[in-house]
């Protein structure tokens, strides 16, 4: 093996291990790659994990900051750095104070949304320019997105006739549905939205496009063709979403300001109502603050 490459290959071993959902070692791959590369340019020569120190920190934080990198990036880069240190047995290292967050001069980021919600009007007038494009499938997603506030990968993989029938029934029956596949962590929800109509007819209609282009998911390439899997498909929807200047994550926004209030109006407190909100989005019970500020900011 390499020397340049050993670094990383263990950082990569030691990820396996550490486990946690897909998305999570997805994340820390990206940035244990990317601390390698560091170590190389800034000529650290150090070939495992064990050979990390407060040195290798501070320089990995200070090349990064300098790159224009945001502090929230580089403190969710230290968090995948701090898991190794421990899962190693250097604790020591990973809780010094003197290799903190605010002692390796990272910038306390705020977590205050700014992200702004789609409006329907906007809503309406991407899912007309797919129509015109001749991809219809594109503008249903978007369309489930914000009316159960799902996930892009949550969206996308609800779009296959069993999903999207036991979708209705669920909606039909008792106002709600459950999210299965995708979510985040594999922990199945219960999405209560506030609009039990739109998310009906959200659903009716995936449906109708599914079963008219005659292919087993709802999403497809260009001309119709299948998506060959999963990585594919998000690559597909997110690149047409860019192009048309629109950020897909936007539709929880206003989703979950919507939910906010309906909880609100139907006499919750503030704190319940960010609590019932943070489950809706699958954060579970202990982000209502969270989700106050990212995405429904108190409405």
């Amino acid at each position: 093996m390499s020397k340049k490459t050993e670094l990383q290959a263990d950082l990569q071993r030691i990820n396996y291990l550490l486990g946690r959902a897909h998305l999570t070692q997805e994340d820390r791959s990206g940035t244990f790659r990317t601390f390698a590369r560091v170590m190389r340019e800034t000529n650290f020569g150090i070939h495992c994990a064990a050979q990390i120190g407060g040195k290798h920190l501070q320089a990995f934080v200070d090349h990064r900051l300098a790159n224009g990198i945001g502090s929230r990036t580089v403190d969710k880069e230290m968090g995948h750095l701090r898991a190794v240190l421990r899962h190693i047995g250097k604790q020591g290292l990973a809780d010094n104070p003197a290799y903190s967050n605010r002692a390796l001069g990272i910038p306390q980021g705020s977590r205050k949304g700014t992200k702004e919600p789609l409006s329907d009007a906007e809503i309406r007038s991407f899912q007309q320019r797919a129509e015109r494009l001749g991809r219809p499938d594109i503008g249903a997603i978007l369309e489930l997105q914000r009316a159960l506030g799902l996930r892009e990968i949550e969206a996308i993989r609800a779009g296959r006739i069993d999903t999207l029938l036991r979708l209705h029934r669920e909606l039909t029956e008792r106002g709600c549905a459950r999210m299965i596949e995708g979510t985040k962590g594999g922990r199945m929800r219960e999405v209560h939205p506030a609009d039990v109509g739109r998310a009906l007819a959200a659903v009716q209609r995936a449906r109708e496009i599914l079963e008219a282009s005659g292919r087993r998911y709802l999403l497809a390439c260009a001309k119709g063709v299948e998506t060959k899997d999963l990585k594919q498909a998000a690559s597909v929807y997110s690149k047409f979403c860019s192009r048309a200047g629109l950020q897909s994550h936007a539709a929880r926004y206003a989703f979950a300001q919507e939910r906010m209030q309906a909880y609100r109006h139907e006499g919750l407190s503030l704190r319940e109502a960010r609590i019932a909100t943070s489950l809706d989005l699958g954060h579970g019970d202990g982000r209502g603050r969270y989700v106050a500020n990212v995405y429904a900011r108190d409405s």
